[in-house]
């Protein structure tokens, strides 16, 4: 039995949870003093998550995802960010809110779509004078213009390594129309051409039988990113009913399909944990895969990640709890509290 923390279900509050292995799953219980008793499934796999379970990173973040556009020009089902819930804010509110306490982290600049914000490369430009050294979380279709790409090679976007400093997010192409995916090919094919390297490039799945075609897209691709992330996605704060994908399946499919690389579990403990594993491949080239939890398994031992969000209640947690804690305010529930003013549970 291991002893952790969550959240109740319907009020969002920390309460103390057990992870319990039966019948070869690992099961979390817990209760919450208003709302009851709660059982979800961590993963089908006891087994992996004996093996693989850590304290998280608590401690070790180092960077933080702030949601400086609230629009974006795609409609992706999945997204757990909902549109229009903030103002864009200059970088000087970010800067007066976050130097003290986070000073040295990396900005993690999302949306939204960032690159779409009126004054993108002003605010990134800001952000570098004041001595963040800010990335970009983008979709790439902006990237993909010639003349918005160019303006990209300067010393904000590009560190001394020829480091491109942006993670790419991308999905297998029936998710797109035919034009969106030629756009993300053309954003890739800009940053060969100039020689650069992006962060990472991230891979969002529905089903295991799209790493066939992730698994063809980085044999060709690889050497334009130094970093694969595929995570599942299931939209549990949506209630959009996807069945979950766990992490133990992920991996095993993963090793499956990308053999020849000879994947194995990173020597970097630290930040391998049930909902993030980090791995190498036999070229050293490093790789993440990820199961988010949702509110009903989330273990807040594990979900210490070392990258933070900016929550729009102003406060950071690592991810993904942030984003959990997002959908207990829009919910209407905050810590154990109704947000409207209304009655206050627990």
């Amino acid at each position: 039995m291991i002893q952790t923390i969550s959240l109740c279900n319907v009020c969002y509050k920390k309460i103390p949870a057990t992870i319990e292995f039966v019948g070869g799953a690992a099961i979390m219980r817990k209760e919450c003093d208003v709302h009851g008793k709660f059982e979800a499934l961590v993963d089908p796999d006891a087994q992996h998550v004996s093996n693989f379970y850590r304290y998280g990173t608590m401690g070790n973040n180092n960077n933080i995802i702030i949601h400086t556009h609230d629009k974006c020009n795609m409609t992706c089902s999945w997204c757990y960010y909902p549109m229009g819930i903030e103002k864009m804010k200059p970088i000087e509110f970010y800067d007066s809110l976050l130097y003290e306490p986070y000073k040295g982290f990396r900005l993690m600049l999302s949306g939204g779509e960032p690159t779409m914000r009126p004054d993108y490369f002003e605010f990134v430009d800001g952000a570098h004078k004041r001595g963040w050294n800010p990335s970009t979380i983008t979709n790439m279709i902006n990237l993909a213009d010639e003349e918005f790409f160019a303006k990209t090679l300067n010393p904000s976007f590009v560190d001394g390594d020829n480091n491109y400093k942006f993670a790419m997010s991308f999905q297998h192409p029936k998710n797109y129309s035919a034009e969106i995916y030629e756009q993300k090919v053309k954003a890739l094919e800009n940053i060969g051409k100039a020689g650069l390297k992006a962060s990472c490039v991230m891979f969002s799945i529905q089903s295991m039988d799209e790493l066939d075609f992730i698994k063809d897209f980085y044999d060709k691709t690889r050497h334009l990113y130094h970093m694969l992330r595929v995570r599942t996605m299931f939209n549990n704060w949506a209630n959009k009913g996807e069945k979950q994908l766990f992490l133990s399946e992920l991996h095993r499919a993963f090793l499956g399909k990308f053999e020849e690389y000879c994947p194995v579990q990173s020597t970097n403990v630290e930040q391998s944990n049930i909902y993030c594993l980090y791995m190498e491949t036999k070229y050293h080239q490093p790789i993440s895969l990820s199961s988010a939890p949702t509110v009903g398994n989330l273990d807040y031992h594990l979900c210490s990640r070392p990258v933070y969000m900016l929550a729009n209640d102003l406060r950071c947690y690592p991810v993904p709890i942030s984003q959990i804690i997002q959908e207990g305010i829009s919910a209407g529930w905050k810590d154990g509290y109704r947000i409207d003013g209304g009655s206050i549970c627990g």
